[in-house]
């Protein structure tokens, strides 16, 4: 899934807007543009291709009325001014995955090209964002010189061709071949990380920055900011970037980062570990013993909304699979993956039954293969035998873990231990060299609610978007709203529907008893106060238009900001608003009565009574997709 098409999921116009931002509680937006800093000048140009960083596009427009190939900026300029009026603070983000950065020991910066990066942000605040822009947001993640697009990605990772490289052999792009099902090589390319350079570029134009009086805050992947102690790993292969290369000479002075800056919100939904979990000596570490809530499950099945995932078995073969389960976050499936107890092993990504699909080496320009009969025989084979609209798994396909991890994007519960137990050890440990008042934690807050129209066509297990190519290619439309699901039926019509982000919402839940849970955890035995959440993105907790369905985790920031107490500057802000919720406890009551759940395994979503269910019945059809 790209940014594009997550945020076309969350509003008809593609993009948020100033009044609903002002009903939200929130202090600081930051603009991810995928903006390429190799430069100190001309770095901010919508559109243009970031050719050896996965050649993805700069974004051409942003939300607010930004629009990249237009030289009319008053409405964006007005926009920017309501919400620099409301007290937001307002940053640009520097990078985001796959965006390139300096990571070559010949791409360190002298000190004069800190200051013309300065200079060159005060004219883009002054022209571009109207002087409303407040600093800068670092998102320095990992890249590769090849491309890496939606259905055409060489970039990858093995634990065994790259997870034992130093960060400066990784730097150096580290290319190898891989096997697919049908027996053909295909060359991939490690997945590069920060290396002291880039983090030697980062220092200087920080504090080149705050002497400016700007702010600059950092947003690390969980694996390059999750403790405090140094890596004694013989490659320096445990990640962890942000701190171990926080420390440069700029200047004549010695410069620590973490120590300038004026905060950091650690991404607690980052996808894969960067091979963090193999090169780590505990067997736990990343062991998926978690004790999630009910309604938020490591593993998805049916009754848990209309599943659908993109899969790619090399470049140029892809598509949409159904299938019957997912493994979305800390397990991972496949033949030798992370088990439950530490230990190392197979775990099934589905039922041999379930996967009959299987892929084809290409494709025909008509869509077909040579694949296409056996798909259209086993598809309708399964709906005979199961009375119901067909789902699969591709065959062979393996899925690696997501956040939650213990070891650096811990879950707030785990098994035989305290809740928020590991939490707080990451925490302690980034406090030896960060100010805890200056972190804070950042959680997913997707639009997994959102059901689009997908539509087969030459084969009826490869289901698409709706939306026209060209609308595509100009992101400005990815998916159309699902208007016809599959049954029985209508097969024939071989439409359906499908929840896009419902598979890709990775780490801790977004739960305001939790996240208070967790700071009164913190003030209680580290005796200090955390500066807050963060959540990517705004669009799936953004208030909505009287009248119109609230997004699915408005309501739980709006219960967390009876906490925090941030200024609403709408009419209609949180207008449901709870009780201060407590911290929770580590079994929580369940609801009196009968107990209810979402179950959409007919397609047709509705509540039912369930022994194990998570919400009273009034509760459940507040959410339960109509």
């Amino acid at each position: 899934m790209t940014q594009g098409e997550a945020i076309n999921m969350y509003n008809a116009a593609g993009a948020i807007t100033t009044d609903l931002v002002l009903e939200t509680p929130v202090n600081q937006v930051a603009f991810i543009a995928n903006v390429n800093v190799e430069k100190p000048t001309d770095w901010f140009k919508p559109g243009d291709n970031n050719t050896d960083g996965c050649g993805q596009k700069q974004t051409i427009n942003l939300p607010f009325g930004f629009k990249g190939n237009s030289t009319d900026m008053s409405v964006f300029h007005t926009n920017m001014g309501k919400l620099k009026a409301a007290g937001i603070t307002c940053t640009l983000t520097m990078g985001s995955w796959c965006t390139q950065y300096p990571i070559k020991t010949s791409e360190a910066w002298s000190d004069a090209e800190f200051t013309q990066f300065v200079e060159y942000f005060k004219g883009l605040r002054a022209n571009v964002f109207g002087g409303h822009l407040d600093g800068i947001d670092f998102d320095w993640e990992g890249f590769c010189n090849a491309e890496c697009l939606k259905g055409q990605c060489a970039c990858d990772w093995s634990d065994k061709e790259c997870g034992h490289l130093t960060p400066e052999a990784l730097a150096e792009g580290k290319s190898y071949m891989e096997t697919d099902a049908d027996g053909v090589a295909h060359k991939k390319y490690c997945w590069m990380f920060p290396t002291k350079t880039t983090m030697q570029v980062m220092t200087g134009i920080t504090k080149a920055m705050k002497d400016a009086g700007f702010v600059v805050t950092l947003v690390p992947m969980s694996t390059s900011m999750y403790t405090g102690d140094p890596d004694t790993s013989a490659n320096q292969n445990l990640r962890n970037e942000y701190v171990k290369y926080s420390k440069h000479t700029i200047g004549v002075q010695e410069v620590d980062l973490l120590k300038i800056i004026d905060g950091v919100l650690l991404q607690w939904y980052s996808g894969f570990d960067a091979g963090l979990c193999g090169n780590t000596k505990d067997p736990m570490a990343c062991a998926c013993n978690n004790i999630p809530d009910k309604d938020y499950p490591n593993i998805l099945n049916l009754t848990d909304g209309l599943l659908m995932s993109y899969w790619q078995t090399h470049p140029s073969v892809g598509g949409n699979m159904m299938p019957a389960s997912y493994p979305l976050r800390c397990q991972a499936c496949g033949k030798n993956v992370r088990l439950k107890d530490g230990t190392m092993g197979k775990f099934n990504c589905s039922t041999d039954e379930e996967a009959w699909y299987v892929a084809a080496e290409k494709r025909n320009k008509d869509g077909t293969s040579d694949k296409t009969a056996e798909h259209v025989a086993k598809f309708n084979a399964y709906a005979t035998k199961h009375n119901r609209a067909p789902t699969w798994w591709v065959k062979g396909l393996e899925v690696g873990s997501k956040c939650p991890r213990g070891i650096d994007c811990p879950d707030f519960r785990y098994e035989g231990e305290k809740p928020y137990a590991r939490q707080l050890k990451l925490i302690k440990s980034l406090s030896k060299v960060l100010d805890v008042s200056k972190l804070s934690i950042g959680f997913e807050t997707l639009g997994i609610d959102v059901q689009v129209q997908l539509q087969a066509y030459a084969d009826p297990a490869l289901p698409w978007t709706t939306v026209p190519a060209k609308k595509i290619w100009n992101a400005t439309t990815f998916w159309d709203d699902c208007t016809q699901n599959m049954t029985l039926g209508n097969m024939a019509q071989e439409k359906r529907c499908g929840q896009p982000l419902l598979a890709q919402q990775w780490g801790p839940k977004f739960s305001a008893k939790d996240i208070i849970g967790l700071e009164a955890a913190v003030q209680s035995q580290l005796g200090a106060e955390m500066a807050g959440v963060g959540i990517f993105t705004l669009d799936g907790a953004i208030a909505q238009p009287k009248g119109k369905k609230e997004r699915v985790w408005y309501r739980a920031l709006c219960e967390l900001n009876q906490a925090y107490k941030i200024p609403c500057h709408g009419t209609n802000c949180c207008p449901h608003l709870a009780p201060t919720p407590a911290p929770a406890t580590p079994t929580p009551a369940p609801p009196s009565g009968d107990k209810y759940k979402c179950d959409w395994s007919t397609g047709s979503p509705k509540c039912v009574v369930y022994p194990k269910g998570w919400a009273t019945k009034s509760q459940c059809e507040g959410v339960c997709h109509k």
